[in-house]
């Protein structure tokens, strides 16, 4: 997620410069053809060009409000894992009477936030596309046995297996009556509402937003360009300034293109520095239940490098 307040040249050259260079070719051969085809009238009537900005306009907008709901539906549901987990790691600790029950059973009280640690760490993981092993054993498997990391790292889905291990935990824990009915059906709900969660995220991050929503967009917004210079050259030409065609065709062309690329990454809120926080907003978890459990080792928050938080 960017924090930064100001736009940076850099940022703004590598996603546009070739459209700037299209525009600029294509205003360019406008001056130069009006200049050598004055005769025959190259330039078209205005109206064309603001049916088309329209046209363009409206798509434009539909895309970009589906796209900032995937982005702000992907916040919410990872706010709802936060406070799930803080839920889970409440009802997991107080259900149980620490001077009423074996200590093998305390910890597996215990085991179960440590669960749900490594939950949220394998959910952030799963949903950037990060496959090394070595970050999945230093992030995910330290809060498992061996034995039962080994099991769940070979399975397609380590989050679907995590949360097959607190159930079953949980199961264990009714089994032994340290848990009544009720308690354990409430902490199940949580488990579900987690795998709701869980299941939401996967849909955002598995489907895009439709294609042609993307190709008559980008088909739209080049036969606009294409069009505006031709438009406008009889406008300028009376101003006596015709080469000003160039700079406000790559002037106009540059908006609606940020537009555009405003669009596209909010619509993938995984992948971009505008994406949602997810090392922030696990860490923040990892934080907050482990000085729950009364853990020594807390890790510091995330902070925000170069204008971007991640």
């Amino acid at each position: 997620m960017i924090t930064r307040k100001a736009l940076r040249l850099g940022s703004v050259l590598r996603y546009s410069w070739k459209n700037l260079t299209y525009s600029f070719c294509i205003a360019l051969a406008t001056y130069f053809m009006h200049i050598y085809f004055m005769d025959k009238n190259v330039s078209i009537p205005p109206s064309v060009v603001a049916i088309l900005g329209t046209a363009l306009a409206i798509i434009m907008a539909f895309r970009n409000a589906s796209a900032y709901d995937r982005w702000w539906g992907t916040r919410k549901h990872w706010a709802s894992i936060e406070s799930e987990s803080r839920t889970f790691t409440r009802q997991a600790l107080t259900v149980v009477d620490p001077d009423h029950i074996p200590e093998e059973l305390l910890n597996r009280s215990l085991q179960l936030v440590q669960g749900q640690l490594g939950w949220v760490n394998a959910m952030r993981l799963q949903l950037n596309g990060i496959t090394d092993p070595i970050e999945w054993k230093e992030r995910v498997g330290v809060y498992f046995s061996k034995e039962d990391y080994d099991r769940i790292s070979t399975r397609s889905n380590v989050v679907t297996q995590i949360g097959m291990l607190q159930g079953n935990a949980i199961k264990e824990l009714n089994a032994e009556e340290v848990l009544d009915i009720y308690s354990y059906i409430q902490i199940d709900d949580t488990i579900t509402r987690l795998t709701d969660l869980q299941g939401d995220l996967e849909a955002i991050k598995d489907t895009p937003l439709p294609r042609p929503y993307d190709y008559y967009t980008r088909a739209f917004l080049a036969v606009f360009i294409l069009f505006f210079p031709f438009g406008m050259i009889d406008t300028f030409w009376r101003l006596n300034a015709p080469l000003l065609i160039v700079p406000v065709t790559m002037v106009v062309s540059w908006i609606f293109y940020q537009i555009y690329v405003f669009g596209t990454v909010m619509s993938q809120p995984f992948e971009f520095q505008t994406s949602v926080p997810m090392d922030y907003i696990v860490r923040k978890i990892e934080i907050d239940l482990k000085e729950i459990i009364g853990e020594k080792n807390i890790p510091d928050p995330v902070l925000e490098k170069a204008g971007v938080l991640t």
